[in-house]
C-alpha cells in the first residue's frame, strides 16, 4: 500500500485537515516556545518537539514525512520551496510520492481555479527529525534559514501516529494508538497546552 493511502486508511481522511487536534479526538496538543527572543522561542520549540518525537520513533529506523506546498497546477511553479527543502536534506533523490488536492474551501472561488495543494510524502531515516523539525517551526521566523516555507507532517505508519508542528507555539500528535498516547501524555504532560487541557484530561487522566 502506498504512503497517501496508509495515512487515509488510518486517520480516516483527516491527516490534512486542520486544526488537526479538533478534527481527530483523543490526540495531544504541546506548547512549545517560550518567553525570550525569538531565537530563544525557536530554539526551545525545536528542542521540547524533539523530545516527543525521539519518543515516538524511539523503536523505529525511519520517519515518514510529507510536505504540504500552496502552488499552482504544477509542482514546477513552487520549484524555490523544492530547491530549499533539498537545501535542508529534506527532499530525497529516491522514492517519492507527489499528489494534489484542491481544498474543498475553494469550490466556485474564481481566484483559486488554478491552486493546489501539493504533497510529496517519502521515508527518510530517523536522523532527519532533526531537519523536519527545523523546516517545520522555522516558517514563523523569515530570518531563520534554511527555511522553505512548506507545512511538515511527521508519520510513525506502524504505531500509527501523525505529528503536526503547526507552527512554533504547538504541535498536535493524533493517532489510534491510545497506549501510547497515553505514555505520551503522562511522560510530557508538563509540556501540555493549557488551553486543551481539561479535553486531554478527559481522555487520558
Amino acid at each position: 500500500m502506498d504512503i497517501r493511502s496508509q495515512i487515509n486508511s488510518i486517520f480516516d481522511g483527516k491527516a490534512f485537515k486542520r486544526p488537526l487536534f479538533y478534527n481527530c479526538e483523543g490526540g495531544l496538543r504541546f506548547e512549545l516556545s517560550e518567553g525570550g527572543t525569538y531565537l530563544n522561542q525557536f530554539l526551545t520549540a525545536h528542542k521540547k518537539g524533539m523530545e516527543v518525537c525521539d519518543e515516538i520513533f524511539s523503536s523505529e529506523e525511519v520517519i515518514t514525512v510529507c510536505v504540504r506546498i500552496f502552488g499552482g497546477k504544477s509542482l514546477a511553479s513552487r520549484m524555490s520551496v523544492v530547491k530549499k527543502l533539498s537545501e535542508a536534506g529534506l527532499f530525497p533523490e529516491g522514492a517519492k510520492e507527489h499528489w494534489t488536492e484542491i481544498d474543498e474551501e475553494w469550490e466556485g472561488d474564481e481566484d483559486y481555479l488554478d491552486k493546489r495543494w501539493h504533497y510529496i510524502a517519502f521515508e527518510a531515516p530517523k536522523e532527519r527529525l532533526v531537519n523536519s523539525l527545523w523546516c517545520a517551526l522555522s516558517t514563523d521566523f523569515g530570518y531563520i534559514e534554511p527555511n522553505p516555507s512548506a507545512i511538515i507532517y511527521l508519520f510513525n505508519l506502524q504505531s500509527k501516529l501523525m505529528i503536526f508542528p503547526y507552527d512554533d507555539r504547538g504541535m498536535d500528535v493524533v493517532g489510534v494508538n491510545n497506549d501510547q498516547l497515553k505514555e505520551l501524555y503522562n511522560k510530557f504532560n508538563h509540556y501540555l497546552l493549557d488551553y486543551d487541557r481539561e479535553a486531554m484530561d478527559v481522555t487520558f487522566s
